[in-house]
């Protein structure tokens, strides 16, 4: 009889836990929103006061019953972690929610943290996004994902992450699946920025739309954006399918810009108008546009383009690049390669005799006479210590444009490219980082390479490249990997600048390693044998 009591008692428990939920009115909130309060059902717009602040503790849903926002003038901690994230979503995805606002927000409070949380189905029609900030930088969005959201602006912005004049750390997250519509002003798929300068990196940018930088759109603005992944975004109106860029001083480097494309305008890759943002240390890989700059696209620009790899993009005019409207600038140590054009330019096209660019030091596949002019123009721009060579990618991807994978393919360079050790003698001037894509030393063996990859020889004679291939399977991968190898080896997962995340002891030919605590992003596995060393990467989602 007793135990049957105890049993009872404890049905009766665990079902009113399982049913408990908080219900929380239109007004000001605080303190701490805990796990068995919820879910939090939000019946009206509610608000952070000033000096106020709201904990919302690991795996919390915070579930919105109408059109909502969140606004904080005070400061938000919503640290969830891996295996118990803080969910922000909509009762009708329908309707969906007005997103998280941070609107003239104080600066004298603390930083607001979201770290490990889900912001899903927000719907806006202002551009304002899941996140929203104006004129206020203090805030963290960290390992987060923003997905299937939506917003129709005529003011700018991005149905992910807006900013208007803040500048927020942006960083390990997964932006995707985000819709940005209406023609009426440049707005951005993923995030966009107005006269800001946030710091956007080690992110996942996919599969989001825009009419203006499927990826992410830059307008009067100075953001820091690295080792990101952007690659299957779309720009429906001016282009720029993974950036768009128009009057902005970006700080682009050490990204993969792949498999973005643009059905008008100019750049699948990149499309910059004005400004001088620099581009450094990317992979610029099979982006299409249905006109022109299939890579980066140019107007009245003059951008740095600096150890790029930019192969395998498609476009009418322009395969790899399109300079029109007055600009000129300098080149060094890119690849360009393997990039097509269905009218004209297969690496190359000027459309303008004030557009000159000058190359030094790169690999240009056909030359001078792989660039398409516009007309009886002639191209009389410097060009110098230039190689046309095979390149000899480790496993570069199959053919140009969108319909093959340019981020799991490897542009790194293999022992013997000619491209080894022939960039540029004095760097100096370049505005170099101090490491290449996966966090190599940029200058190794003397001299720099061209392209985005340096070669590092062996630090011994037993580390030499191993006679076989590293399988690893599936890739992009969600929660865990499968390595096939044909021998026992000491297996290394590191970051993409080359810290090591995990060591494993293989003795088996195929081994199965668990990627929970990992954050979204693109690591390299590195296969020590007797027989040498095996390396590839893949993409943890």
């Amino acid at each position: 009889m007793k135990k049957t009591f105890l049993a009872i008692a404890t049905e009766i428990l665990m079902y009113s836990f399982s049913f408990a939920q908080t219900t929380i009115s239109a007004g000001n909130v605080s303190g701490t929103w805990t796990f068995a309060g919820s879910p939090y059902l939000i019946q009206g717009a509610i608000m952070i006061p000033n000096d106020s602040i709201l904990t919302i503790e690991p795996g919390v849903t915070v579930n919105f019953q109408g059109s909502y926002k969140l606004y904080i003038q005070g400061r938000v901690l919503a640290i969830g972690a891996v295996a118990d994230t803080i969910t922000f979503t909509a009762a009708d995805t329908t309707i969906g929610w007005l997103g998280v606002q941070f609107d003239n927000t104080p600066t004298t409070n603390d930083t607001s943290k979201f770290f490990y949380c889900k912001l899903q189905y927000s719907k806006t029609t202002n551009g304002s996004g899941a996140f929203y900030f104006n004129n206020f930088s203090k805030a963290i969005i960290s390992n987060s994902l923003i997905s299937n959201c939506m917003t129709n602006t005529s003011v700018g912005g991005s149905a992910g992450i807006s900013c208007f004049g803040g500048s927020p750390v942006i960083i390990y997250n997964k932006i995707t699946h985000n819709k940005t519509t209406n023609i009426g002003a440049l707005n951005g798929g993923g995030i966009y920025c107005w006269a800001s300068s946030p710091v956007i990196s080690n992110n996942i940018i996919s599969k989001n739309s825009s009419n203006y930088g499927g990826g992410i759109s830059c307008d009067n603005s100075s953001p820091v954006i690295s080792n990101n992944v952007i690659s299957k975004n779309t720009a429906s109106l001016s282009g720029g399918g993974g950036i768009f860029c128009n009057n902005s001083n970006a700080k682009i480097t050490n990204n993969m810009i792949s498999d973005n494309s643009a059905s008008t305008g100019g750049g699948g890759g990149i499309y910059i108008y004005s400004g001088s943002p620099v581009i450094i240390n990317n992979t610029i890989s099979n982006n299409t546009v249905y006109n022109a700059g299939g890579g980066i696209y140019c107007e009245y620009s003059s951008p740095t383009i600096t150890n790029n790899t930019i192969t395998n993009n498609s476009a009418a005019n322009g395969g790899a690049l399109f300079f029109t409207l007055y600009s000129s600038l300098s080149l060094h140590n890119n690849i360009l390669w393997g990039n097509t054009a269905s009218t004209s330019g297969q690496q190359v096209y000027l459309d303008d005799e004030n557009s000159d660019p000058d190359f030094h030091y790169c690999d240009v596949q056909g030359g001078t006479a792989a660039f398409g002019l516009n007309g009886s123009i002639f191209y009389t721009g410097t060009y110098q210590n230039n190689i046309d060579t095979i390149p000899m990618f480790v496993s570069p991807s199959s053919g140009s444009g969108t319909g093959y994978n340019g981020v799991t393919a490897d542009w790194s360079l293999q022992l013997g490219s000619p491209c080894i050790n022939t960039g540029a003698p004095d760097t100096n001037s370049l505005g170099l980082t101090s490491t290449d894509l996966v966090g190599n030393p940029r200058i190794s063996g003397g001299r720099i390479d061209i392209g985005a990859y340096e070669y590092v020889l062996p630090n011994s004679i037993n580390e030499v490249i191993a006679p076989f291939l590293l399988g690893i399977y599936p890739n992009p991968a969600t929660n865990n990997i499968t390595i096939e190898i044909p021998q026992k080896s000491e297996i290394e997962i590191l970051n993409i600048n080359g810290q090591i995340i995990k060591t494993i002891n293989n003795n088996n030919t195929k081994t199965t390693i668990d990627l929970e605590n990992l954050s979204s992003g693109v690591y390299i596995i590195k296969a020590k044998t007797d027989r040498g060393i095996a390396m590839n990467k893949f993409i943890k989602e």
